[in-house]
């Protein structure tokens, strides 16, 4: 398989407006590791597939991506992430901030549509849970967002949402984009078939089994890992709070030798 194979797969999917979150949105995660204490997020964001139709109905038309393009600085040639939307909520006992990205000059205006509505959704729907306040809504929440790489070929747009309760809890999400190409990079389109899978869950096991900061081997490596290139060209696979090591540690990273996955690769054009 080429790349211009998986592009060519990647532009006849037909995915609806509902599924996009799933389809788009590789670092959302779909089930929880067993000792993961994360319950509040992952019922909080059960509806944003749900809501994402009706919400960029709204957008485009009383509150429009293209509304808000109008009142940003001008932005010439170069894709740029700009603030969207911030959701704000202070009273006595509760905190929240959360701000939501707007993808602007990506060239394949279909793609941007899509992936802004989505964070959107995102973004309203957990602003929408932490005001419906139940026993586990958190006493504080914000979302931040940056570029984690932003060069000639790839974006790279991180999330990051940290709650409190007890104590702190940080979830990590990317989005790696090919600019030039227009499409959402996920893990399978890297690779020839799915061995990579085994590879990468031995080389994660053997770096737990040597460090003392770890403590919990994966049982697999899953098609929707998350995941993100770094600008050096390196694979980096991000596991969430508990996944691996002690919750105290946060999200953990390890990077790939790529010559680890060189045999493994489509080609060389992502993951140099």
């Amino acid at each position: 398989m080429t790349l211009e194979d998986v592009k060519t797969a990647y532009d006849t999917q037909d995915v609806p407006m509902d599924k996009l979150t799933a389809v788009i949105d590789q670092a959302v995660v779909k089930t929880a590791p067993k000792r993961k204490r994360l319950n509040w997020w992952q019922t909080s964001l059960i509806g944003v597939g749900a809501v994402a139709a009706a919400f960029t109905l709204v957008l485009n038309t009383s509150y429009s991506f293209a509304s808000a393009a109008e009142r940003m600085p001008v932005v010439r040639d170069a894709v740029k992430v700009l603030l969207f939307r911030e959701y704000k909520h202070v009273d006595k006992t509760s905190y929240a901030d959360i701000k939501v990205p707007l993808l602007t000059n990506l060239g394949s205006t279909e793609l941007a549509d899509k992936l802004n509505a989505s964070y959107a959704s995102e973004g309203r729907a957990l602003y929408d849970a932490f005001m419906n306040k139940t026993a586990e809504t958190p006493k504080s929440l914000t979302q931040t967002y940056q570029e984690k790489v932003n060069n000639d070929q790839l974006l790279v747009l991180e999330r990051r949402q940290e709650m409190s309760m007890a104590d702190t809890a940080t979830k990590l999400s990317y989005t790696t984009i090919d600019k030039q190409r227009g499409l959402v990079l996920t893990l399978p389109m890297l690779f020839k078939s799915n061995d990579y899978q085994t590879i990468l869950r031995d080389y994660v096991n053997k770096q737990i089994a040597a460090s003392d900061k770890y403590d919990t081997p994966v049982e697999a490596i899953s098609k929707a890992q998350t995941f993100y290139i770094n600008s050096r060209g390196q694979l980096v696979l991000v596991f969430q709070r508990g996944d691996i090591a002690a919750m105290y540690v946060g999200p953990v990273e390890m990077t790939i030798p790529t010559d680890l996955i060189d045999s493994q690769l489509v080609s060389h054009e992502y993951v140099k």
